[in-house]
């Protein structure tokens, strides 16, 4: 069976911003949004919560849905703003939503039970009472970025057992994440599981740099997390690379050893592909680092930090 709208009757629009927010959005949520796409996006709200069949505060809460997810632009009956800027503009992932105020998480929260039971499951999680601020942020995440009540409660234990019971970081951690791809519960889950494989080759890397007990700026994170997972880097192929960057320039860089590591990934590279032309046991060597989700590290990069380092 095939559906098709019929617009013989006229049509208005939506901003493509608010199907991201389908599965989150309430009936009374798609009802005033339908209501204000038909009256032209510029709706009187006594005439759209009417229009939509739904009370006046159910009407104020689902404006303060859209409006934190980046489809509604709400002003005062004072303010004037030129034409351009009364369009609903949309967010791009790496920017911050827009602040919601009290009364409009306190609305939201009161439309949605769901709503208010993810911020009791996440203050319970946390292991503290949540702030207006606080709400709002667990809000966005849910509503603006469309993660899921488990990815976010997930997130919330992580920065816990790390320490960090603030919100603010989890928020920080969500977006970074949300840019990489990391944006379901199982990627997540795949991701925290990496982390914690992880953890003893980060202690020995963060060693052999002297770096004693300092966390990895976002910028190292980056690097080190695209070393191991991207290039497949152990803690082998990472102390040549120290090696040879402080050979080079006379100290540490975590950018100039990206650059290392970036010309032994294209050699190593090179190597696999001639390789698997050459013998039949190099082929099965290297169809069993594609299995493990690279090519062998031990055969191919090898060879490359040889190339490198005899540079």
């Amino acid at each position: 069976m095939k559906i098709r709208l019929n617009f013989d009757g006229g049509a208005f629009g939506v901003p493509n911003e608010a199907a991201k927010c389908i599965k989150s959005a309430t009936r009374e949520d798609m009802a005033a949004l339908l209501a204000i796409a038909s009256m032209g996006g510029d709706a009187d709200v006594e005439a759209a919560a009417a229009c939509a069949g739904i009370t006046r505060a159910q009407f104020d809460a689902a404006v303060a849905f859209w409006r934190g997810a980046g489809v509604l632009c709400v002003t005062s009956d004072a303010e004037t703003v030129a034409a351009e800027d009364e369009k609903p503009k949309a967010l791009k992932p790496s920017a911050r939503t827009p602040e919601l105020s009290g009364d409009e998480v306190e609305a939201m929260i009161t439309e949605s039970p769901e709503r208010r039971s993810l911020l009791y499951e996440c203050q319970q999680t946390m292991g503290h009472i949540f702030n207006s601020a606080e709400s709002a942020v667990i809000l966005s995440m849910r509503e603006y970025l469309g993660l899921e009540d488990e990815y976010i409660l997930l997130l919330l234990a992580h920065v816990v057992r790390r320490g960090k019971k603030s919100v603010k970081y989890a928020e920080k951690m969500a977006y970074t994440l949300y840019e990489r791809g990391v944006d379901t519960t199982e990627a997540l889950e795949e991701y925290l599981s990496w982390l914690e494989s992880s953890s003893e080759l980060e202690g020995r890397f963060r060693a052999l740099c002297g770096m004693g007990t300092r966390q990895f700026t976002q910028k190292e994170r980056d690097f080190f997390e695209r070393w191991v997972r991207e290039f497949g880097c152990g803690y082998d192929m990472l102390e040549s690379a120290y090696s040879a960057t402080v050979d080079a320039i006379g100290k540490f860089s975590m950018a100039y050893m990206n650059k290392v590591l970036e010309s032994w990934q294209e050699k190593g590279e090179k190597a696999s592909a001639s390789s698997t032309s050459s013998t039949s046991s190099t082929s099965a060597t290297a169809s069993a680092g594609r299995d493990a989700g690279s090519f062998d590290t031990d055969d191919f990069f090898r060879l490359a930090v040889k190339r490198g380092l005899g540079g």
